[in-house]
């Protein structure tokens, strides 16, 4: 009897507490800000601010409870206005990070250019310099972009195979070959421009050039074009009758002239380095199979 009236003794704290209502947020809320006020007084004020983008301090740190911790662009110079942009997702307290900033398709670590909408052929985003800071200038870059384009696929092309065919159609009309040396083509980067010492060359190749630019910019002052890239030139009629045809036969012109120009600026630097013709460097894609193995072997 003893220990049951000593159990029941021991229950009736358990059974009040239990039945007791329990305590409110305006408590806890209480408690939470006596914390934060008393991790403020307890740190002294920093002489610089505290930037933590990777969120190595924990969420119940005494300069994290304070709001002592500031984002990291503050530092760097920037407006506030421009948000704080996170693509890498490094920022623990994503309440810091500005939403609704659109970012460019080709580097998503930064936003996306103001003129480049994804509406023009070839635009995905690319202009970390911000070359094409306004209309006159996205107008100037796309013209420049479509001339440098088609100049580097012809160059892609008529590398190699000046490589392959210049000496036997020198040899055949009996004139000099112009070849660098290692059977070269004459570039920059190798001693191949001193083979076309008489002027002639020289000045028939600026004088085409000069005609063609001058032709361009007395155009450009009579009229102006919506589109740099239209010459009006199309034999073959290639370049689609609906807009959506259009837009992709543009689109692969611009990927194709991207590509022709980092050919060519590899073409040169290989043959740069390796002292010998990009013909014979790959020759598997330049000559016959028979010929190609047995270089290879």
């Amino acid at each position: 009897m003893k220990i049951s009236s000593s159990l029941s003794l021991v229950s009736i704290p358990a059974l009040t507490a239990a039945f007791a209502p329990q305590a409110n947020h305006a408590v806890v809320s209480l408690h939470k800000n006596a914390l934060k006020a008393e991790a403020v007084s307890a740190i002294p004020s920093p002489d610089k601010p505290i930037f933590d983008p990777l969120g190595l301090y924990p969420e119940n740190s005494h300069e994290r409870m304070a709001g002592l911790i500031e984002p990291l662009e503050i530092s760097l110079g920037r407006d506030n206005s421009e948000g704080v942009l996170d693509p890498l997702r490094l920022y623990s307290d994503q309440s810091q990070v500005s939403s609704g900033v659109e970012m460019s398709s080709s580097l998503p670590f930064l936003p996306r250019p103001a003129l480049l909408d994804g509406s023009l052929p070839g635009d995905r985003g690319f202009d970390p310099f911000n070359f094409a800071s306004d209309g006159n200038s996205l107008q100037w870059q796309r013209k420049a972009e479509i001339k440098h384009a088609r100049l580097a696929m012809l160059a892609a092309a008529g590398w190699p195979i000046a490589e392959l065919l210049h000496k036997p159609i020198a040899a055949a009309f009996d004139l000099p070959t112009m070849l660098a040396s290692g059977d070269r083509v004459p570039s920059i980067l190798n001693d191949g421009l001193s083979h076309a010492s008489f002027p002639a060359f020289w000045i028939a190749t600026i004088a085409v050039a000069a005609a063609i630019e001058i032709q361009d910019t007395v155009d450009e002052n009579v009229s102006s074009k919506l589109n740099p890239a239209e010459m009006g030139f199309d034999p073959f009629n290639l370049g689609g009758r609906t807009e959506e045809q259009q837009h992709f036969m543009q689109e692969a012109e611009l990927f194709n002239g991207r590509l022709g120009m980092l050919a060519i600026t590899g073409f040169a630097i290989q043959e740069c380095f390796l002292n010998s013709a990009v013909v014979d460097q790959i020759p598997i894609f330049f000559k016959p199979l028979n010929v190609a193995m047995e270089q290879l072997m």
